[in-house]
């Protein structure tokens, strides 16, 4: 399997990512995110906006995603890490396509973009990739190290099955 197919295969059988933030005083944090992802490479999740990653998101754009099989033993080498710019989705429509992406992730009803607005604490966000990397990993002496190789985001959207949700192009299977 070439680093590209793995990548993808990592992607669409892994929905649990390691999200990094840094807040206003430059302290690093680091959540779990349940995630979705459309054709461009673009992710989703939910979260509280008083949540610490989300107060960091509003201050300080940059992210890291990292989506990994931890199942896997520790030479497997499977993980995609994602350089991003994140923010908190506010327009309807935004939070419309951020919420049908995680319902078809998660085999559900999509909720109402309303319970996700106003009042409500729970909001949609979404990263959009700048760069990304994949796992290569090397043996020296007995010793497994990995070394990240930067992929190609086009490349990788290229060879996901295609659909269309609500009129945009959507490369994500889910199965």
């Amino acid at each position: 399997m070439d680093l590209i197919e793995q990548a993808r295969d990592t992607l669409q059988s892994h929905a649990n990512a390691a999200l990094a933030t840094v807040s206003p005083d430059g302290r690093p944090w680091n959540s779990p995110v349940y995630v979705a992802f459309d054709g461009d490479l673009t992710f989703y999740w939910s979260s509280h906006n008083d949540a610490e990653h989300s107060k960091n998101i509003a201050a300080n754009a940059n992210v890291l995603l990292v989506v990994f099989d931890s199942a896997e033993p520790d030479k497997s080498g499977r993980a995609v890490y994602i350089r991003a710019r994140a923010r908190e989705l506010s327009k309807e429509t935004d939070i419309q396509r951020a919420v049908e992406r995680l319902a078809k992730r998660k085999r559900q009803t999509p909720r109402p973009p309303t319970d996700f607005m106003g009042e409500h604490r729970r909001r949609m966000y979404e990263a959009a990739p700048d760069m990304v990397w994949a796992n290569v990993v090397k043996e020296e002496g007995g010793h497994y190290f990995d070394e990240r190789v930067p992929i190609d985001v086009q490349r990788i959207s290229q060879g996901l099955p295609s659909v269309h949700l609500n009129g945009r192009r959507d490369d994500s299977s889910y199965e």
